[in-house]
């Protein structure tokens, strides 16, 4: 069986546990038809769902590999890698920086606050990855900041961390 299906079906394994635990959550005689459970099932399902399909998906990609290797007449199938893509150190202390781009930014949101922090994220983020600084940079960084901001915080009312700019202004 393919790497992929014994994933999806470990996958599937963890989504029943959490679709157990989740019917373990204490019931409110105040919540209605939507309790504080029905989100966390509401995953449980997706991940079900999701890893069925990988399951399928690799079992039927496999099949079609070797139908493909039978119809060539090979008499041995090509090997083929099955460990995934191999990746230079380069590339790990690369996602190791990623790492410390996101420690860096929870480190500075509360003194920075969300907009500013996240604005700075983005536009570090971007030139860390390869794109030239550029003043489209600042805008789009600053333009996810906005846009991040109003549906967080007036959109949906989640606060955010405002940093030390409420107090120079008031």
């Amino acid at each position: 069986m393919p790497k992929d299906a014994w994933i999806g079906l470990g996958f599937l394994g963890l989504a029943g546990a959490y679709w157990v635990k989740a019917g373990q959550i204490p019931i409110s005689p105040l919540d209605g038809v939507v309790n504080a459970a029905a989100m966390p099932k509401l995953f449980a399902i997706a991940l079900m769902i999701f890893s069925a399909l990988l399951v399928v998906r690799a079992v039927v990609v496999e099949a079609l590999f070797v139908r493909a290797a039978r119809q060539a007449s090979l008499a041995k199938a090509p090997k083929r890698e099955t460990d995934g893509i191999a990746f230079t150190a380069r590339e790990h202390l690369r996602a190791v920086g990623v790492l410390v781009f996101g420690l860096m930014y929870l480190i500075l949101l509360p003194y920075l606050g969300y907009a500013l922090a996240v604005s700075i994220l983005i536009a570090s983020l971007a030139v860390y990855m390869g794109t030239k600084p550029a003043p489209m940079v600042l805008a789009v960084a600053g333009a996810a900041a906005v846009i991040f901001y109003v549906l967080f915080v007036r959109i949906l009312a989640i606060p955010l961390p405002a940093g030390f700019w409420p107090g120079l202004i008031g």
